[in-house]
């Protein structure tokens, strides 16, 4: 989540919270062990530099990311919040993971990598940002010359709904004045999915892969749902303390009435989300948009 100020964060994401789902979910699996192989990645015998953005707490990376790459020479894993990076050190270590503090949106946190980047990965993070075409160019410029990236960005996800109706419920919102509820702009103004197939060709990316759907997560228990999104739900820790297992509650109730459960009972995250992998086209990169 990228664009958050560091001290924010460090108030409102807990990585130990964010972390209990130790399990990836199943469609970031899907997407990363068995669509990215089948488009040739981690097929390579030559050694990759791989850089994860937005790499939270670290499971990913080491779980899913990792196993890509049998050849990697290198993976840096970046995530904006201090937090989380502390915890994928001492929890997701690996002498190949180097994990670092920096921001996709800030060019100096990141020209460090310009032009050396083999293999991207953003994996829910890109809705975060608040300027996705900076974010876009800055990964333009870490790639190599025919570098890729892929990343799963949600379009539109009913905790962004929950978020919003418990903002607005009397019950709770005269803690929320003036605070960023962080629900993204794409939610909010229901934008269409070709906008950022569009940016990426506008800055220089061929599209290689661009799938839109409907994604469905099961989560192992009621505890675990509910715990998780309430880790990733900015308005938790404006909450008193002394009421914050209500405010939980009361997140996981509005997302069960707009996700259900599945056959086994499970509670479900539903979202439609967008699956991308781009590669830098040659004839542009020299691009002076980027960093």
């Amino acid at each position: 989540m990228s664009f958050i100020h560091a001290e924010f964060c460090r108030k409102v994401l807990d990585p130990e919270l964010y972390s209990e789902k130790r399990t990836p979910l199943d469609s970031v699996k899907y997407f990363i062990s068995e669509k990215l192989p089948h488009l040739g990645w981690g097929q390579t015998k030559e050694k990759e530099v791989v850089l994860d953005v937005g790499c939270g707490p670290g499971g990913n990376t080491f779980q899913l990311i990792l196993p890509l790459f049998p050849q990697a020479e290198k993976i840096f894993a970046i995530d904006l919040m201090p937090n989380m990076i502390e915890f994928a050190r001492i929890h997701n270590n690996h002498p190949l993971i180097e994990y670092t503090v920096a921001d996709i949106e800030n060019r100096s946190t990141v020209e460090q990598w310009k032009g050396q980047i083999s293999k991207l990965t953003a994996i829910h993070c890109i809705q975060w940002l608040k300027d996705k075409r900076r974010g876009f160019q800055n990964i333009f410029a870490l790639l190599k010359p025919r570098g890729e990236m892929a990343f799963i960005f949600v379009m539109e996800s009913p905790v962004y709904a929950s978020i919003l109706a418990l903002e607005s419920n009397p019950k709770w919102s005269k803690f929320f004045k003036d605070i960023d509820d962080f629900v993204s702009d794409d939610h909010i103004n229901k934008y269409e999915s070709s906008r950022y197939k569009k940016m990426l060709e506008e800055i220089g990316f061929d599209i290689l892969y661009f799938e839109e759907d409907v994604k469905s997560d099961p989560f192992s228990s009621d505890e675990e749902y509910r715990d998780f999104f309430a880790s990733i739900c900015a308005l938790t820790s404006h909450v008193p303390s002394h009421l914050r297992e209500e405010f939980k509650d009361d997140l996981f109730q509005e997302m069960l009435k707009l996700c259900g459960r599945d056959s086994s009972g499970r509670p479900v995250h539903l979202a439609n989300i967008i699956e991308v992998v781009a590669r830098k086209c040659p004839e542009t990169l020299n691009d002076s948009k980027s960093i």
